[in-house]
Formats: structure tokens, C-alpha cells, sequence
């Protein structure tokens, strides 16, 4: 069963999306007037670049995947909330990946909007439940902050506790401030300009279209930075207004938040980086969703004997 706090993040997320398939029935002819860098010509890529290609295509796909599916086999039967969480974020990344893939690899100019529409809201979910698997794991092995029969640790750092006494809470404050501020900087990506870009080329011999059409961008740098500030807002002004008795929910919005404005950020800086040569935005925008998934990893390794309740050898040693 799954557990409230995967519910509450699962129907926030799936309902704000559900504004966004009307999306996918607009043609690239009905969006804003955009800049064109590349109408569609032809673009010749260095044997390097090819090799890049398919590199990320057939070689670092495909391990990343695996992994997160292996992933997912070992914290499937987990119960607690941090590993819990940091499953279904697993389980959004395969799913997301797979469609990503498909749209890569099986279609003509991969640019069927479903496609990329369940790809893009597999990354946000699971950037989503990734953060919130973050914060429950911060509070429950180091913080301490919302649990009320465990003295907080910046409790020596703000020499006055909510817990103990009735003053304001210093960390609680500084929390309202980083979602006031998280809802400021998740607009940055609203300024960027919508470019049309679109050019054929020749991989190790095959033709191959790279395009990255104005319909996605209104998501990336549109719907998403809207998505992700209304909800750190409303993780803010929660904790604001609910104080003590609204920790876990507005810890729960702000990390729905991270979702959109993580995904939002990622596409922002690969695009704009690199779109007169998309090769290097598919291939560094792989390599940061690889180094993600090592990253999971490297953490549930480093730290397995908190996460998985695993006794060192020399611990075990001296009880016997």
C-alpha cells in the first residue's frame, strides 16, 4: 500500500498536469512568433559528434535504465518513507526513459508529442519524489526537525526551540524564505525566448532529423517554471500560515515544486547551450540523468547501514 505522503504528491502532480495534454493538440504553427536559428537544412556532423550520438543512444540509455530498474528490485518491499519515496522516483524515471526512448528510436523525426509529453512528466515526477525522499531522509537521520520526541539539530545553532518553548522557529523562518525565493528563480526560465529549430543530418550513415519543437519549449519554459513558483509559493505560505502543524505538508509541496523546476532548469540550460547543434543538448542532457542515477546509487551505498539497517563487521564482531 502507499504510504499518504506518495498519495498527496502523486494527485497534486497528475492534477496540475492534467491542464497540460491540451498541449499536445496544438500545431508548432499556432505558437507564439519564435526566433529561427535552423529552418530545415542539412547539417553535417563530425565523425566525433556521430560517435556521441550514439554513444548516449545505444550505450548510455540503456545502462542508466538498467540500473534504475535494479533500483527499483532492491527498495520494492522497503518501508520507510525516505526509500519508499526514492522507489517511486525510480519507478517514474524507467517509465519516463522508456518513453523517451521509444520517441528516439521508433519514430521518423522523434517528435510525437505523447510521447514526450509521458516522458516529460515520467523526469518531473520523478525529480519530484527523488526531492522528497531528500528531505525525509535529511530529517530523519540528521535534522530531526519534525519529529516532536527528537531534539532538532540547529537547536544549539538557534539557542531557542519551537519545541520547548513559544518562540518562532529560526530554521522554520529561513524555509519560508527559500520557497519565497524558489518561487522567483523557477520564472527565470519564462524570459528565455522559443527558437525553431530544426535540421536533418546523416548518423553513421543514416539520415536523422534533429528537431526540438516550440510545443515542448512552452512546457519546458513555460508551463513548468508557472508549475513549479504557484507551488513553492504554496509550500511558503503553508508553513507560514500552519507553522508546526503543517510541516509535512508543505515539505511535501516543495518537493513537488523541485519536479517541474528541476526538469525546467535542466532543458533551459541544454537548449539554449547547444541548440545549433543538438547532438551535444541530447548528449549532455543523457550525461546528467546518468551521473542522477549514480548518484542514487553512490547514496544508497555510502549510506546503507542507515538506509538498510546493515551492522558493520567490527559491530557485529563486538556484540557476539
Amino acid at each position: 500500500m502507499i504510504f499518504r505522503h506518495e498519495k498527496i504528491i502523486m494527485v497534486l502532480l497528475i492534477l496540475v498536469f492534467g491542464l497540460a495534454p491540451a498541449f499536445l493538440f496544438l500545431s508548432v504553427d499556432k505558437t507564439p512568433a519564435a526566433n529561427s536559428d535552423n529552418r530545415v537544412g542539412f547539417q553535417v556532423l563530425s565523425y566525433f559528434e556521430q560517435s556521441a550520438a550514439v554513444a548516449t543512444a545505444f550505450l548510455v540509455k540503456p545502462i542508466y535504465t538498467i540500473l534504475a530498474f535494479i533500483i527499483i528490485i532492491v527498495l520494492w518491499k522497503r518501508a520507510e518513507p525516505e526509500l519508499k519515496a526514492l522507489k517511486w522516483s525510480m519507478v517514474f524515471f524507467f517509465v519516463g526513459e522508456n518513453f523517451c526512448a521509444a520517441n528516439f528510436l521508433f519514430t521518423e523525426n522523434h517528435d510525437v508529442y505523447l510521447l514526450e509529453y509521458f516522458h516529460s512528466l515520467g523526469m518531473v515526477l520523478s525529480f519530484g519524489f527523488a526531492a522528497f525522499a531528500l528531505l525525509e531522509a535529511l530529517d530523519r537521520y540528521g535534522i530531526h526537525f519534525t519529529e516532536p520526541d527528537k531534539k532538532c539539530s540547529f537547536s544549539t545553532f538557534c539557542r531557542r526551540c519551537i519545541k520547548y518553548e513559544p518562540v518562532a522557529c529560526g530554521l522554520q523562518s529561513a524555509l519560508i524564505f527559500v520557497g519565497i525565493a524558489g518561487a522567483l528563480v523557477a520564472l527565470m526560465p519564462i524570459s528565455a525566448e522559443l527558437h525553431v529549430v530544426s535540421y536533418n543530418t546523416r548518423i553513421w550513415g543514416t539520415s536523422y532529423n534533429y528537431n526540438h519543437p516550440i510545443i515542448y519549449q512552452l512546457f519546458e519554459f513555460r508551463y513548468f517554471p508557472l508549475l513549479a513558483s504557484g507551488l513553492f509559493l504554496a509550500a511558503a505560505l503553508i508553513l507560514w500560515f500552519g507553522r508546526h502543524n503543517r510541516l509535512h505538508l508543505s515539505k511535501m509541496i516543495f518537493a513537488a515544486a523541485v519536479g517541474p523546476f528541476g526538469f525546467s532548469i535542466l532543458r533551459l540550460v541544454v537548449f539554449h547551450g547547444y541548440r545549433s547543434n543538438l547532438v551535444w543538448m541530447d548528449f549532455w542532457e543523457e550525461i546528467t540523468e546518468f551521473i542522477f542515477i549514480l548518484g542514487v546509487i553512490s547514496v544508497l551505498w555510502f549510506f546503507r547501514r542507515s538506509l538498510f539497517g546493515i551492522e558493520s563487521g567490527p559491530a557485529v564482531a563486538d556484540a557476539a
